[in-house]
């Protein structure tokens, strides 16, 4: 297990999710608003978000959580199902 930084975190996804020819930018950054938007809400309740010191930071059992994520988002895409994916998202 581990824990990332928001920041961090944010990173690893936008540079995995850039070795896929068919997540555009514009869907990488549509992905990045959806992720603000959902960390955002004054109300979360979810285990891998906490917040210390002001920061919030993302925990991961390990890398692997990092690539489903994005195969998650990838096949959404594939299968044109965005709006459902993201109507039930979380972390």
């Amino acid at each position: 297990m581990f824990i990332l930084p928001k920041e961090e975190f944010v990173e690893e996804l936008k540079a995995e999710m850039a070795g896929y020819e068919e997540i555009t930018i514009d869907l990488i950054n549509n992905w990045m608003q959806h992720f603000e938007a959902y960390v955002s809400r004054k109300n979360i309740n979810n285990k891998r978000i906490s917040f210390r010191s002001g920061k919030l930071y993302i925990t991961l059992q390990d890398e692997s959580d990092l690539f489903k994520i994005v195969d998650k988002y990838f096949a959404a895409i594939e299968n044109e199902e965005l709006e459902a994916y993201w109507a039930d998202w979380s972390l």
